[in-house]
């Protein structure tokens, strides 16, 4: 049962808002007089441009001598205490949340692996909300009261449906208690609350193996072995579950053979003649691949470098396995029949008929992310495979750029958003394609087919909206000067995007801007006031409810110590103990962090922070460690915002302003204001 409530603490429960009264009416140059010295102590602000320049020791100190100068300054205190804490000195920040013997910070206790005390603390709160009992949930779990904490939980999803982690946390409990279907019930609702919630995988695994869905449970781990390469473990029970019921690879790989006489290549209207101009573009959809099975559209033939002539010619709904040779080179031949081609290619298979697609079966897509599976998918244009003497082949779609369009858009941007957006995600897909990079050309492509370049899903991914927004746009590119301006974007910037300046680290025309309805920054938020807006949701076009998830826009991901070991590999910092932030651009987006670890420390900088740290959605966060029974980090506690990289245009932002009555050129113009549109053909 739960305690009744006895006093309103002092201090709000949530870790960020500590104090959102003070947080927001104190003053962020405080100049207090230092009785004890001439020059007048440090002020917050400076302090904080410290910690975004990555300079966290001098944060602290400057922090320290403030307090000491100003004791009853709760603002330093409060930003002093996050500092600490994110340095792992949870003792020290629980004496500044506590100068004068008040009830210390609840949720800053349980950090502290101090359970007991923080449930007394919560116990003394009346009205709680959801993350209150949340909260409390965490503190009676730890405490080991799995009843208690079942029933926090309970009271907390009942204020607030969507809390991914309460539905996390009673799915665990009830696996434990051997509730197998209420077990699966949760951890499934948390995973569609958060779909980056991957730790989910492995135990709704086991509840619907408990239940009897043997099958579910091996579609599932086998998404998880593409979403999570580095997790030995669930390599370890998909094979486990093969080894006890072999007839699930069996039934896996008839499914697939199946397909393979029943689906037929979709045709594809032609492009539109001011398509004719456009150039065409590589774009690499799988590499070292051992063995791959396709399914030609109409006649074709299949071309081998040097060759003046066809190797090989066929028709429509013939099905060719294409195999790797050792120690290079790839055979080519029909399912269950002759081969009619060996060799070191490259080779291409074409059509003369334009509105002809290729069927590729068994594709897997999204490695080492949380959306990983494996779908047929058709594609336009040419399909290139390339041999290599040290790794299996790859292969490549080669296509005009304006048909690659009409896939890459509504895979990138739904297209039931507004045609406005839609026009606006055309445009800027179109610039960053054309935009120099030499990145993938010596793997022998211009760009990935995942996340990485584009979301590319082939001519099944097209659909007349959003091939209305492409045609409307043909030839029109965003010009920084004389050249392509690289148009990234992003799905959510979470309010405020990041310049690539601190992103990548090179100055360029892509620069930050805050969501039309939100103020612009003239400097940095404090840690405290970070911390609140992360856990904050601002009234923004990013946060439109139509078009944006709620877990794309604010979110939270525990990292335990076995998934950073898996995910950092060999960086020899032994067990990690803790997370340091490193630099901040002006939306507060990290820039590097260092891995402090029991053997070494090691950095690691911008993209890699979001998958070697725990597959975060974005680099927008705060990180403090958890500590578990033996005084050491047993997790690390992200609070986020945002998903992707938050550099130049945000999709869900770009679909709020078109709701919002925002012409496609107005949404270029904001989230790109330094490029000029042009039409190039």
């Amino acid at each position: 049962m739960m305690k009744p409530h006895k006093r309103v603490l002092s201090v709000v429960l949530c870790l960020t808002v500590l104090s959102t009264t003070l947080a927001s009416n104190s003053s962020r140059a405080t100049d207090h007089a230092d009785t004890e010295s001439d020059s007048a102590p440090p002020t917050v602000q400076q302090a904080v441009e410290h910690y975004y320049q990555g300079r966290i020791e001098s944060a602290i100190a400057e922090l320290e001598q403030l307090v000491r100068a100003a004791p009853q300054d709760q603002d330093a205190r409060r930003n002093l205490a996050l500092l600490l804490l994110e340095s792992g000195r949870h003792s020290e920040a629980l004496a500044q949340l506590n100068p004068d013997g008040d009830s210390l910070p609840a949720q800053v206790q349980l950090l502290a692996a101090e359970p007991q005390r923080a449930l007394q603390s919560f116990d003394d709160v009346e009205d709680p909300d959801a993350m209150h009992m949340f909260w409390t949930g965490v503190a009676a779990r730890d405490a080991g009261e799995p009843q208690r904490a079942a029933e926090a939980f309970a009271q907390a999803v009942s204020i607030e449906a969507h809390l991914p982690y309460a539905h996390y946390f009673l799915g665990q409990l009830a696996l434990e208690q051997q509730e197998w279907e209420a077990a699966a019930e949760h951890l499934q609702r948390a995973l569609r609350q958060d779909g980056n919630l991957t730790s989910v995988f492995e135990p709704l695994a086991r509840a619907q193996i408990a239940q009897g869905n043997i099958e579910s449970a091996y579609a599932l781990l086998s998404r998880a072995e593409i979403a999570l390469p580095w997790d030995s473990g669930v390599d370890e029970a998909r094979q486990q579950l093969e080894h006890e019921f072999p007839q699930l690879r069996a039934d896996r790989e008839a499914e697939v053979a199946a397909r393979r006489v029943s689906v037929t290549a979709p045709r594809v209207a032609p492009l539109p003649d001011e398509a004719a101009e456009a150039p065409r573009v590589r774009v690499g959809l799988a590499e070292d691949v051992t063995s791959i099975h396709l399914k030609t559209g109409a006649r074709w033939t299949l071309t081998a470098a040097g060759s003046p002539d066809p190797v090989a010619e066929g028709t429509r709904d013939d099905v060719l396995l294409i195999e790797r040779l050792h120690p290079g080179g790839v055979s080519v031949g029909y399912e269950d029949g002759p081969e009619i081609y060996a060799g070191s290619g490259p080779l291409e298979l074409d059509y003369q008929d334009t509105g002809a697609t290729t069927v590729l079966f068994d594709m897997a897509y999204g490695h080492g992310q949380f959306s990983a599976g494996r779908e047929d998918r058709s594609y336009r244009g040419t399909i290139r495979i390339l041999s290599w003497a040290d790794r299996g082949f790859t292969v490549v779609n080669e296509l005009n750029l304006e048909a690659y369009l009409m896939s890459v858009v509504p895979s990138e941007m739904p297209a039931s958003w507004p045609m406005e957006a839609l026009q606006a995600q055309a445009v800027a897909a179109r610039s960053y394609t054309l935009a120099p990079r030499s990145r993938f050309h010596a793997r022998g492509f211009d760009l990935l087919g995942s996340v990485l370049s584009a979301f590319y899903r082939g001519s099944g991914g097209e659909h007349p909206r959003s091939t209305e927004a492409v045609h409307a746009t043909i030839g029109k590119v965003l010009m920084d000067g004389e050249i392509p301006l690289n148009a990234v974007y992003s799905a959510n910037s979470a309010g405020y995007t990041e310049s690539s300046a601190s992103v990548w680290g090179s100055a360029t025309a892509l620069v930050a801007v805050s969501d039309k309805k939100l103020p612009p920054r003239d400097s940095a938020l404090s840690p405290l006031e970070l911390e609140s807006w992360l856990r904050q949701r601002p009234e923004s076009h990013s946060n439109h409810a139509r078009y944006s998830s709620r877990s794309a826009y604010r979110w939270s991901r525990w990292v335990s110590q076995e998934e950073l070991a898996a995910r950092l590999g060999d960086a020899g910092v032994g067990r990690v103990t803790a997370l340091i932030t490193r630099g901040r651009g002006i939306s507060g987006r990290v820039e590097r962090v260092e891995v402090i670890g029991s053997e070494g420390t090691t950095t690691v900088e911008r993209d890699a922070i979001r998958s070697r740290l725990g597959g975060l959605r974005s680099n927008l966060f705060t990180v403090y460690p958890r500590l578990g029974p033996d005084g050491s980090p047993s997790h690390f506690v992200v609070t986020g915002a945002g998903w992707g990289h938050g550099v130049g245009m945000d999709q869900s932002g770009a679909a709020g302003m078109a709701a919002a009555g925002y012409r496609a050129t107005e949404i270029l113009e904001h989230y790109y204001p330094q490029a000029e549109l042009r039409r190039l053909y």
